[in-house]
C-alpha cells in the first residue's frame, strides 16, 4: 500500500517505497517514516467500569466509639456508609498504627513487612527496620499498574524517621509505594492547628487562615485530587484515595463550635457509658446478646470514686476527642458529598477502619501536653486543670485518661499496644453500592488488617502483579474478603493470626486464642518488665468472645499447642527477637552515640536550612552543645536563627529588633528565656552554650564575637527522648509552632546567614 504524507514531508523523499502490511492495530516499521505506518499508543488503562477506592483510617478509635458500633460519638457519614455497606465485627488491626498502615498498603504482616513496632523506634532487625522491602509492593503500586490515579492524603507515619526530610531518600515516603500524589504529615501525629505539612516532597505552607483545622484541610485536598481528574475531559481514570487523618490520635483537637457541642455530654462518666454502648452493641446485632462488660483494668478507678476535679476534667477530655472525631467524620462527609454530585458515590468502594484500639498512653490522669507522656513524664490531676478551658483548642496538646480509652473499646479488655482485643479488635466497614447488594448488614467472619489489600484488588478486578518496580513480589499474606459480601453465613477463610508488639503478644486459631500480657501499662516507658513465657492466658473466643475467662490452667495442651503455633507465625514473619520498649530506646540510644562518637560530635550547616526530622538533627534536645553562627542582622535583625521543638517543648534562639534572645521551652510548656543586653551592630558570629547538669537543670551562656554577654541556669522538665514528632530542626525560620512567644510561625530570619556549627558532648552528670 501507499502511504500518505504530509505536504511538507514531500519535500524529504523523492520515492515512495510501499511499506510491509502489519497485523491490525500494530505499527509498521520501516526504514524511515515514510515507509511506516504509526501504531495506536497503549498506555496501561483500567478496565471499563472499573470502581474508584476510598480508605479512610482513622487514628487511635476503638471497637465502640463509632455511633455505628454503639458508641457516643455521632459519626451520621460513617454510618451512612454503613447503612449501605456491611460492617465487620471481628476484625482486627495491629496494636499500633505504623506497623497497621504498613500491613494494610501491603496485604502481608507487620513484621513480614518491617514494621513490626513503630517505624520512630527502627532497629536493625529484619522485622522492625521500617524498610518496607520492594518485594511488599503496595495497593497503590498494583493499583497504578491497572491504571488507577493514587492520592494519599493525610498520616504516613510508616518510614524511617531518618528519611522524613526533603533531602529523601524517598523510597519509603507515599511516591515510592504507588502514590501519584501526597499531601500530609510524616510523624506519627500532627497539631492539627500547626501541622508540618508536605505536598508530594516539598513543604507546604500552611494558608493564612485563623480558623485552619487540619481536619479541613485534608478534606479539601482529597477533593481537589479527586476533581483534577477532570481537567484532561473525556472519561475520569478511577482512583485510589487513602485518606489517613490524623483524627482520633492526639492531640485531641476541635474546633470551638466543635467543643461546644460535646459539653457536658460526658458528665456521667466512663462507667455509665460502658453499660450505653455495651447496650447500643447488643441492639445492633454487633455482639452477643448475652454479652458482659470486662473488669476495670489496673489503674481505672470507678467513676463513682473519683473527686469533683477529677470527674470534670475527665469529662472535658473526653468531649475533646468527640469533638475531634465528629467534626473529622463531618469533613469525610464533604468528600462523600462530592462523589454524590459527581455520580461516583454507586462506584466508590468505600473502606472506614481504625489502625488500632482506643489510646491508654494518656496514663491515668490524662495530659494536657503528650510530649510529657513521651519523655516519661505525666501530669497530674493539678496540672490538668491548669489548662481545662483551653483543652482542644491551640495552647494544649491533649489526650484523655485510660479510663476513656477502656470505654471506648467496649466491650473488649484493655486498649492499644496490648495483644488483647481492646488493642486489636476495630471497626472496619466496607460498602459499594454497585458491587455489594447486601446493606446495613453485619459480617462475623474473622477478618485482619492485612486482608483489605487483597479484598480490595479482587473486588476491583486487579490481578496482583508479579512484578513491581521491577522487583519480582513476595506472596500477599492477606486473605480476600469478598467471600462474605455475599454470604454472612460462609465460614471463616483465616485460619491463623499472631499479634505482637513490644513484649505484648497473641495468637489466633479457630476460634482459640492465646494471649501473652507483657506490659500493660502502655503509657510508662520506663517499667519494663523482662521477656518471659509465663503468665501465657488461654480463651476459647466461640463461646467467649471477650477474654473473660482464662482457660490456660484447664486447658494445658491447648495452650502448649497455641504457643508452638506462635513460635511457627513468629519465625517466619520475622517477629524475632521480642523486644521491649526500653531495649529499642537504648539501641536507639547507643546508635545515637556512636553517631557522636564517629563525628566527633560536630555538626556543620551553610546557610538556611529546614524540616530537619529529629532523628537527623544534632541532638541538642538529649545532649549538651556549643553553637557558633555567622550571621549578618541586616537593617532591623528580626527573625529565627535556630529552633528545634516548639510550643510544647523546645529551644530556640531569635533575634528582635537585633537582641539576641535565648528560649527554652520545657516538657510541661514553660518559657524561660535569657537575652544579651544589646543589639547587633553588623556581621557578628553569636555563640552559644547550653549545658545539662540534671534532668531539670540547665546553663545557657550566649556570646558574640567570642565575648560571654549573657548567662543563665534553667530549672525545668527537659527533655530526654524528644520534643516533638510534629516540630522538626530548623536554621532562619521556625515552622509549626514556635518557641518563642509573641511571633507568627516561621518568623523567617531577615538578615543574612553564613555557617553554622554544633559542638554536641554528653550531658554533665
Amino acid at each position: 500500500m501507499k502511504v500518505q504524507r504530509l505536504p511538507w514531508l514531500a519535500l524529504a523523499a523523492t520515492a515512495v517505497v510501499a511499506a510491509v502490511p502489519a497485523a491490525a492495530g500494530q505499527a509498521v516499521i520501516g526504514r524511515t517514516i515514510d515507509t511506516s505506518v504509526e501504531g495506536p499508543v497503549v498506555r496501561p488503562a483500567a478496565r471499563q467500569g472499573a470502581p474508584n477506592i476510598l480508605v479512610w483510617v482513622i487514628d487511635d478509635t476503638g471497637f465502640g466509639q463509632l455511633s455505628s458500633y454503639g458508641g457516643l460519638v455521632d459519626t451520621p457519614n460513617i454510618d451512612r456508609v454503613a447503612a449501605m455497606g456491611l460492617r465487620y465485627s471481628n476484625y482486627h488491626s495491629t496494636p499500633i498504627c505504623s506497623a497497621s498502615r504498613a500491613s494494610l498498603l501491603t496485604g502481608r504482616n507487620s513484621h513480614e513487612v518491617h514494621v513490626g513496632g513503630h517505624s520512630a523506634m527502627a532497629i536493625g532487625f529484619p522485622g522492625q527496620d521500617a524498610l518496607v522491602p520492594r518485594s511488599a509492593g503496595t495497593i497503590a503500586e498494583n493499583l497504578r499498574q491497572a491504571g488507577y490515579e493514587t492520592f494519599a492524603v493525610g498520616k504516613w507515619d510508616h518510614l524511617p524517621p531518618r528519611d522524613a526530610s526533603a533531602a529523601g531518600p524517598f523510597t519509603y515516603w507515599p511516591s515510592g509505594q504507588g502514590f501519584d500524589r501526597f499531601y500530609g504529615f510524616l510523624s506519627y501525629d500532627a497539631d492539627n492547628f500547626a501541622p508540618l505539612l508536605w505536598s508530594d516532597h516539598s513543604p507546604a505552607p500552611l494558608p493564612a487562615d485563623p480558623a485552619y483545622h487540619l481536619s479541613s484541610d485534608m478534606a479539601d485536598r482529597a477533593i481537589a485530587m479527586i476533581g483534577a481528574r477532570q481537567a484532561a475531559g473525556g472519561a475520569r481514570a478511577p482512583f485510589f484515595l487513602y485518606w489517613a487523618t490524623g483524627a482520633g490520635h492526639s492531640p485531641h483537637h476541635a474546633p470551638d463550635e466543635w467543643l461546644a457541642r460535646y459539653r457536658g455530654k460526658f458528665d456521667e462518666g466512663w462507667d455509665v457509658a460502658r453499660e450505653r454502648i455495651l447496650a447500643r452493641q447488643k441492639a445492633l446485632g454487633l455482639v452477643p446478646a448475652n454479652a458482659e462488660l470486662p473488669p476495670r483494668p489496673e489503674g481505672m478507678k470507678p467513676w463513682a470514686e473519683l473527686s469533683a476535679d477529677e470527674r470534670r476534667l475527665y469529662a472535658r477530655a473526653m468531649e475533646a476527642f468527640a469533638a475531634q472525631l465528629a467534626h473529622a467524620d463531618h469533613e469525610f462527609g464533604r468528600i462523600l458529598d462530592v462523589l454524590e454530585a459527581q455520580g461516583e458515590l454507586d462506584n466508590t468502594i468505600i473502606v472506614v477502619t481504625s489502625d488500632n484500639g482506643a489510646s491508654g498512653e494518656g496514663a491515668v490522669s490524662g495530659t494536657y501536653s503528650e510530649q510529657l507522656m513521651a519523655n516519661g513524664r505525666f501530669a497530674t490531676v493539678d496540672e490538668n486543670l491548669a489548662h481545662i478551658d483551653e483543652w482542644g483548642r491551640r495552647g494544649t496538646y491533649p489526650l484523655y485518661p485510660v479510663g476513656w480509652a477502656v470505654a471506648g473499646d467496649t466491650p473488649f479488655r484493655y486498649y492499644k499496644q496490648t495483644a488483647f482485643e481492646g488493642g486489636i479488635h476495630v471497626p472496619l466497614i466496607v460498602a459499594w453500592r454497585r458491587g455489594i447488594a447486601a446493606h446495613g448488614e453485619v459480617r462475623r467472619q474473622y477478618a485482619h488488617i492485612s486482608d483489605v489489600m487483597p479484598t480490595l484488588l479482587e473486588a476491583a478486578g486487579v490481578r496482583p502483579a508479579a512484578i513491581v518496580n521491577g522487583v519480582r513480589q513476595q506472596p500477599i499474606s492477606g486473605t480476600s474478603l469478598t467471600y462474605s459480601f455475599a454470604d454472612a453465613d460462609a465460614p471463616d477463610a483465616k485460619k491463623v493470626q499472631y499479634y505482637e508488639m513490644y513484649g505484648n503478644r497473641s495468637i489466633w486459631a479457630d476460634g482459640w486464642k492465646a494471649v501473652m500480657p507483657h506490659r500493660l501499662q502502655t503509657w510508662d516507658f520506663k517499667k519494663q518488665p523482662p521477656i518471659t513465657d509465663q503468665g501465657w492466658q488461654l480463651f476459647d473466643q466461640r463461646r467467649d468472645f471477650n477474654e473473660l475467662h482464662d482457660l490456660a490452667a484447664q486447658n494445658p495442651r491447648k495452650l502448649a499447642e497455641l504457643q508452638r503455633l506462635f513460635d511457627r507465625e513468629a519465625r517466619k514473619y520475622n517477629v524475632y527477637p521480642l523486644t521491649n520498649t526500653g531495649a529499642a530506646q537504648r539501641l536507639m540510644a547507643a546508635k545515637a552515640e556512636r553517631r557522636l562518637a564517629e563525628t566527633g560530635g560536630l555538626f556543620r550547616y551553610q546557610g538556611r536550612v529546614s524540616r530537619i526530622p529529629e532523628a537527623l538533627a544534632p541532638p541538642i534536645h538529649t545532649h549538651s552543645f556549643t553553637m557558633t553562627m555567622a550571621v549578618d542582622p541586616g537593617q532591623r535583625g528580626n527573625g529565627t536563627l535556630m529552633a528545634m521543638g516548639g510550643r510544647f517543648g523546645g529551644l530556640g534562639l531569635y533575634l528582635r529588633e537585633g537582641v539576641p534572645i535565648l528560649a527554652l521551652r520545657t516538657m510541661d510548656g514553660k518559657l524561660s528565656r535569657l537575652a544579651a543586653p544589646g543589639r547587633l551592630t553588623g556581621k557578628s558570629e553569636i555563640g552559644l552554650r547550653f549545658d545539662r547538669i540534671g534532668p531539670e537543670e540547665a546553663r545557657a551562656t550566649i556570646s558574640v564575637d567570642g565575648k560571654d554577654v549573657a548567662t543563665s541556669p534553667f530549672q525545668g522538665a527537659l527533655s530526654v527522648f524528644l520534643f516533638s514528632g510534629n516540630e522538626t530542626f530548623d536554621i532562619g525560620s521556625d515552622p509549626g509552632t514556635t518557641v518563642l512567644d509573641g511571633i507568627d510561625a516561621p518568623f523567617p530570619f531577615d538578615g543574612k546567614i553564613g555557617e553554622t556549627s554544633f559542638v554536641v558532648s554528653s550531658p554533665q552528670r
